[in-house]
């Protein structure tokens, strides 16, 4: 079964995709070790929790499994599609309920870098740092929080981000800058 991963693991997304919609287990596993990452990291900073961003990945899944007959290669990337489906989760989730939330450093969800070499001080002050965009973000409108997140922790294109999100490219960038001057105006009142 590993030779029969390894080979289709060469396979384009659409190619994966035409496999899962023919049940194929493995194929939505090489997709689930090539964007399951980026899901769960956009949802983690979104939402600052862990157990939610751990839910809706598994959940973006298992709906791509169920519903992978819909995909259309002519409308968008697979990767878009799935993104689609974590965001719209995300959303949903959210809505449902209001949470209390830890915060989260920005690199939590990247894992943690080789510390040892930084010095004490200069650690200190990063985090400091983080953890001030964290909370700045954490306030901003979630259309807002959204946008920032796409484009500037998953470097997508404008384009992306409206295939995703079904918004206009004039409209992301406008939220885009409109983001990026709330948090300057947020991390101006937190003296960073």
């Amino acid at each position: 079964m590993d030779e029969v991963k390894t080979y289709i693991s060469k396979y384009t997304d659409e190619e994966l995709m035409n496999l899962v919609v023919e049940r194929n287990s493995n194929a939505l596993k090489i997709l689930y070790e090539r964007y399951s990452r980026g899901i769960f990291n956009f949802t983690l900073r979104y939402t600052n929790n862990r157990e939610i961003s751990e839910d809706v990945l598994q959940e973006t899944f298992t709906r791509a499994w169920f519903a992978a007959h819909t995909f259309n290669a002519g409308k968008g990337t697979v990767k878009t599609w799935l993104f689609t489906i974590g965001i719209n989760l995300t959303r949903n989730e959210m809505s449902k309920k209001r949470y209390e939330y830890d915060h989260l450093e920005l690199d939590a969800a990247a894992g943690h870098r080789a510390k040892t070499e930084m010095k004490e001080n200069s650690l200190v002050e990063k985090t400091e740092i983080e953890d001030a965009i964290a909370n700045a973000l954490s306030k901003l409108n979630p259309f807002l929080k959204e946008v920032i997140i796409l484009k500037h922790f998953h470097n997508m294109k404008f384009a992306e981000i409206a295939e995703m999100t079904n918004t206009p490219v004039g409209t992301l960038k406008a939220r885009f800058h409109n983001a990026i001057a709330r948090l300057r105006e947020l991390l101006k009142e937190m003296e960073f």
